[in-house]
């Protein structure tokens, strides 16, 4: 389907509305039972984005309506492709459109990606975590084999994968630069949640770092560390890791990390 003049409505607008998820606090993605696209959803109308929302409600999916402003279309967009979403309905006064996200804004080089010393993206982690909180965190009785089959995936994601792990350092250093971690040189940051117990922050990738820790963070730097590696740097008393707290917030106890590996040994 040819869906030039769809776009170009879609580029020329003051901006979007889009769904977000409280769950996650990152937007709402959806899995095409027919398609199996990863998509979101973007409107032209703030009553359109309303709509939708009240149907989402129907079904115990909490969702919050985002306003996207011209200036930060494009560059939201592109923050899909750390989704790894690949899909956007997008949806005016004559209906809905299904668009290509590579038609919308380029792909990044994921080759050359790959090759950084830590983790600029982790798409297919990101976008098993958000579907397992989705369902995980939704008020209703659960579908047990479905949401069992959600983790497995997510897991499976989490034991390959590299992630940042902050670090604060005698010197003040440009934080974009990964560094290797020698416990008696360096503090690693903690938070408490509301029953004061400790767990290290842990980020999937670089935007996640930023988001959490500002742009210009004094004596902060990063390491790269494999799922594998996790149990070495836990500080006394930590409970375990959260990653992503400033967006999905996924906790990962101590038992659990052992457990997975445990699991996944070759």
């Amino acid at each position: 389907m040819d869906n030039r003049f769809a776009i170009k409505k879609l580029q020329k607008l003051d901006g979007f509305f889009t769904v977000f998820s409280p769950l996650t606090r990152m937007p709402y993605i959806h899995c095409d039972e027919e398609t199996f696209d990863d998509q979101v959803y973007l409107f032209a109308t703030e009553t359109g984005c309303k709509d939708f929302i009240t149907e989402l409600g129907k079904h115990q999916t909490p969702a919050v309506l985002m306003k996207i402003p011209q200036p930060q279309m494009k560059g939201f967009i592109s923050s899909l492709y750390a989704l790894d979403v690949n899909m956007v309905i997008f949806s005016d006064d004559a209906g809905e459109n299904r668009l290509n996200i590579e038609d919308l804004a380029p792909r990044p080089d994921m080759e050359k990606l790959a090759k950084e010393k830590i983790p600029i993206m982790n798409p297919q982690l990101t976008l098993t975590i958000i579907y397992f909180l989705q369902e995980l965190r939704r008020p209703i009785k659960h579908d047990v084999t479905h949401l069992r089959e959600l983790e497995e995936e997510m897991i499976a994601n989490l034991v390959k994968a590299s992630f940042i792990l902050a670090i604060e350092t005698a010197q003040e250093e440009d934080s974009a630069e990964p560094v290797k971690v020698n416990l008696k040189n360096i503090k690693i940051p903690y938070i408490k949640n509301k029953d004061g117990d400790i767990y290290q922050p842990l980020y999937s990738d670089f935007s996640e770092f930023r988001k959490y820790t500002g742009p210009n963070p004094p004596k902060l730097r990063m390491s790269n560390l494999t799922f594998a590696q996790l149990p070495q740097f836990l500080i006394k008393d930590s409970k375990g890791y959260v990653i992503n707290p400033a967006g999905v917030n996924l906790v990962l106890t101590t038992e659990q990390i052992q457990r997975i590996i445990k699991a996944y040994a070759d």
